[in-house]
């Protein structure tokens, strides 16, 4: 593939652009900053809240649109654009009795554009299942009332190891994947994906999905790697992925979207 086809690049965080401490390196920075510098497109798409992503990319004002949520959510920074799909306030409903039937310990979790609600505290052994540092705020904490009336952009569920032999009762509604080896429930409106929400930018950008270089590491990222004509995966991705991918690269801890850049970008020299 010759480097001058790659006009966006496609990051997803967690395992991928950010290292384990969740901080960027200075390479992976520099990196990405001269290819938006040369023109290049570059869109972040993560499962995390706008919340975080600002935290984790303080003064990275390059990265121009940001897919949240695995897509539930979409901003675009330089045309004032944004898309949102929530879940409809009855679905909510039927997935948080469908849980709590099933097991009623599971912790759940409702985000709501960039807010989160929790009917009951997070237990200190959760908090790296949500993502949740040491000095990070957590959930607000509502009555049941209060979270039966919301419309979330994703519902995250920890403790209910059993929904991908049962999900087949809400397919038709829900985008449901389990991430983080099977820890962390993710639940989006069926029309969710991150591949969705990508091939929307890119058509908006003018750009193919052909010339698209993407990043990724686990299962959500998937459907980009179809979608997109460069898909790069890190060292230690999932298998799925690694078959998938035109390139393996490093870990996300050995720079590994700098080193993929380097070699196939010609921006990045």
């Amino acid at each position: 593939m010759a480097a001058t086809t790659v006009k966006a690049l496609i990051l997803d965080l967690d395992g991928t652009f950010l290292r384990t401490d969740k901080t960027v390196s200075l390479r992976n920075r520099r990196a990405v900053q001269r290819c938006s510098e040369a023109g290049l497109a570059v869109i972040v798409a993560t499962a995390r809240p706008p919340r975080a992503v600002r935290k984790y990319l303080a003064n990275m004002p390059w990265v121009d649109c940001l897919v949240y949520y695995n897509g539930a959510l979409v901003t675009w920074r330089s045309t004032n654009m944004e898309r949102h799909t929530p879940i409809s306030n009855e679905m909510s409903r039927r997935v948080t009795a469908f849980i709590r039937a099933q097991r009623p310990e599971s912790v759940i979790v409702y985000e709501v554009h960039d807010a989160w609600y929790t009917c009951a505290p997070i237990p200190d052994t959760s908090r790296d299942a949500f993502g949740i540092g040491a000095t990070d705020p957590t959930p607000a904490v509502v009555d049941e009332s209060y979270a039966a009336a919301l419309s979330p952009t994703k519902i995250l569920v920890q403790g209910f190891d059993e929904w991908r032999d049962r999900r087949e009762e809400f397919h038709q509604a829900l985008n449901i994947m389990a991430t983080d080896g099977g820890a962390l429930v993710q639940i989006m409106h069926v029309s969710v994906s991150k591949e969705s929400a990508v091939a929307w930018v890119l058509n908006g950008m003018g750009i193919t999905p052909v010339e698209a270089m993407v990043f990724g590491d686990d299962v959500n990222d998937v459907g980009l790697f179809r979608l997109c004509g460069f898909p790069v995966a890190m060292g230690d991705a999932i298998p799925e992925l690694r078959e998938a991918a035109a390139f393996i690269t490093e870990s996300n801890d050995e720079d590994g979207v700098a080193v993929a850049i380097e070699k196939w970008v010609e921006c990045s020299s």
